[in-house]
């Protein structure tokens, strides 16, 4: 009897934790569709970015499209009692429509859910919202071809959406269907003619389909109609950097920090290309730029100290990983920091007393 307990409460620990992997998966597919949606809004707006290069990868070209970090299902537990929370703690009113799909809400029932959406798409087909909840809801639910026909669905009710377009292409993209994917790409590039930025989203499409000429293209031509973005020039830069294109890469990368003379990360960049060149003195230079921009940036401290290493300058380099130490010592990059200094005072230790004079 005592075991028959024990083991009917196991079954009912996986079962309640299956409910919580369930609802968290589909709170991530709809933050990666939310991801992809904002990216066609801003496209649309020309809005430009000053961070990444080009806009968010596909979900499954990125890390849990995770280049923003994923929340574990415990995250959840942060909103008002007997309410709702999303996965930063938030709150969610009791009477928000997309609750169920903002964060991972205990007794989420995804065939009831994807009822719902079908009964309020037949009363109003010009839903684009509930059009791309039913398409994660049957994601979700594993049904791939419901998920890609409620796409088709949503291209054929609104025809002039450009959102559904391109998120139909990512759909089929993820899938291997890159034909209809193609089609789907095609029309909302067209679509999309008078935006640059649109050329961005259409690379990152066809890096998912690993069509890496198609991509080098998009680029370029996104560098083309915009000169004077230095996102652009940033992802054509990163796009050479990938395909091993050194030299165009550093070209990219200069234009860039042309263009953003004040962001560290794009002087870390091409000091890092630099390096890899063996140009050690301009990479020097721009390790030192990026420093003097975030003189708290432990990545850009670090990127200095490992350079000065590399060109003997260890007194150089135990100052700056000291900085960091100092900055952030418990953190991993605090803790290397602390041993790459204790190896570089006995490096330099023992350096000084082979060219001591012996008495």
């Amino acid at each position: 009897m005592h075991r028959l307990t024990i083991l009917l409460g196991v079954c009912a620990a996986v079962f309640a934790a299956a409910t919580v992997v369930q609802s968290y998966r589909l709170w991530e597919a709809q933050r990666n569709a939310e991801a992809l949606v904002a990216a066609v809004q801003r496209a649309e707006g020309g809005a430009h970015r000053g961070t990444a290069g080009s806009l968010p990868n596909p979900p499954e070209s990125t890390a849990a499209a995770g280049q923003e970090g994923g929340n574990e299902p415990e995250a959840a537990s942060g909103g008002k009692k007997g309410t709702p929370s999303d996965p930063t703690g938030k709150s969610v009113p009791a009477n928000d429509p997309g609750r169920l799909l903002r964060g991972p809400v205990k007794g989420v029932d995804l065939d009831k859910k994807r009822s719902s959406l079908q009964q309020g798409l037949q009363d109003n087909p010009k839903d684009a919202s509930a059009w791309r909840e039913l398409a994660l809801v049957e994601r979700q639910l594993g049904n791939k071809d419901a998920e890609l026909d409620a796409y088709k669905r949503w291209v054929e009710a609104m025809p002039d959406d450009k959102r559904a377009r391109f998120l139909a292409a990512e759909a089929f993209a993820r899938s291997g269907m890159n034909e209809q994917a193609l089609q789907y790409l095609a029309d909302f590039q067209s679509m999309s003619s008078d935006n640059p930025r649109a050329n961005a989203m259409a690379a990152n499409l066809y890096e998912l389909m690993k069509m890496p000429d198609e991509q080098g293209e998009a680029l370029r031509r996104w560098v083309s109609e915009s000169p004077d973005s230095p996102d652009a020039h940033r992802a054509l830069g990163n796009y050479y950097r990938q395909t091993g294109q050194a030299d165009q890469a550093l070209s990219e990368y200069q234009q860039t920090a042309e263009l953003q003379p004040n962001d560290s990360a794009t002087h870390i960049q091409l000091g890092s290309d630099y390096m890899q060149m063996g140009k050690s003195a301009e990479a020097l230079a721009e390790f030192q730029t990026a420093v003097d921009l975030s003189p708290n940036s432990t990545e850009a401290l670090g990127r200095l100290a490992q350079a000065q290493r590399q060109t003997g300058d260890l007194p150089g380099a135990i100052e700056n990983y000291q900085r960091i130490v100092t900055l952030d010592p418990a953190s991993p990059a605090g803790v290397e920091a602390a041993g790459n200094v204790q190896s570089l005072q006995a490096e330099l230790a023992a350096s000084q007393a082979q060219t001591s004079p012996r008495p």
